[in-house]
């Protein structure tokens, strides 16, 4: 006698989207693994931690040589006056133009390829990435406050300073690092990033005002400088390290720590957006035969 199957549940069945969550999770954890593995290798590398420690110590050198300078016009210790363009230089070149260039390396090399060929490889490699350049800007700006810390005196004026030079740092990393990985994806190779790069990121630099009052540039450099993250990032600094005088010699003639935190904030929120629909679109024209290209490429200028 045969026996009629049961109906089946009307019940829907699990929600085809909870594998994919959970692949992008597993994806997000390898790249965080990813990234802190890299910058341990980092550390014991002699070329990478001649990158970390050199520039600690000529600022150091050049702390100690002026330990006793002042600048009148601010009326504050010149490793004061000096620290936060420091800090804004170490965000911007490590976060943008640092990981521009690993990205276009690893474009040419066939990383980005296999990482593409991965279940939600783009994943892990966006947060690989993100997790190094926060190690990497971690790791130095400590060495530089350090050293200020050491050889200045009247860094940390008031116990709310050392919070929020820690928030604005968070804040320009996470608004630069999409700047790398657009540049990193504009850019085929890491001899054009060193290139032209490298020439759009001193531009910008210039137009800052991150060692230079931006007042003195011409109007329409200060309407370039302010569009872009640098500008807000050294203004955030100094407003938070430097006496509320020192504000006359800004744009507008005194620091506005809240637009610095909701420029920021912004830039942030647009780049974050932007950076992975660039990373994907790069990622679907790579292949094999423009990897071997590449590399054949660049073999015959060796």
């Amino acid at each position: 006698m045969s026996t009629v199957p049961a109906p089946t549940s009307p019940t829907s069945p699990p929600a085809p989207s909870a594998a994919p969550r959970g692949v992008r999770t597993r994806a997000a954890r390898a790249g965080v693994r990813r990234g802190l593995t890299e910058f341990d290798r980092s550390l014991h590398t002699a070329g990478d931690i001649g990158y970390y420690v050199v520039g600690a110590v000529a600022f150091a050198a050049v702390l100690w040589a002026n330990r006793n300078g002042v600048q009148e016009d601010f009326g504050v210790a010149t490793g004061v006056f000096l620290l936060p363009g420091v800090l804004a230089m170490i965000v911007v070149f490590t976060a943008a133009y640092g990981l521009a260039t690993g990205v276009a390396t690893e474009r040419e090399d066939g990383t980005l390829l296999r990482a593409k060929s991965m279940p939600n490889g783009m994943t892990g490699y966006v947060v690989g990435w993100i997790t190094r350049v926060t190690c990497e800007v971690g790791f130095v700006a400590a060495l530089m406050m350090l050293a200020a810390t050491a050889f200045t005196d009247g860094v940390w004026r008031s116990p709310s300073v050392l919070p929020l030079v820690l928030l604005l740092l968070v804040l320009g990393l996470v608004a630069s690092v999409p700047l790398g990985f657009v540049v990193g994806s504009v850019f085929k190779n890491p001899r054009s990033v060193g290139g032209w790069g490298s020439l759009v990121m001193f531009a910008l630099i210039a137009v800052s005002g991150l060692f230079a009052p931006a007042a003195a540039l011409p109007g329409y450099l200060q309407v370039v400088g302010q569009v872009f993250p640098m500008y807000w990032l050294g203004h955030g600094l100094r407003s938070v390290l430097l006496p509320e005088s020192a504000g006359a010699a800004e744009l507008g003639g005194e620091f506005v720590l809240g637009a610095a935190v909701g420029v920021l904030a912004l830039w942030a929120l647009l780049g974050l957006l932007l950076a992975p629909v660039l990373l994907r679109r790069m990622a679907r024209r790579e292949s094999g035969s423009a990897v071997s290209a590449r590399r054949d490429k660049a073999l015959q200028r060796v």
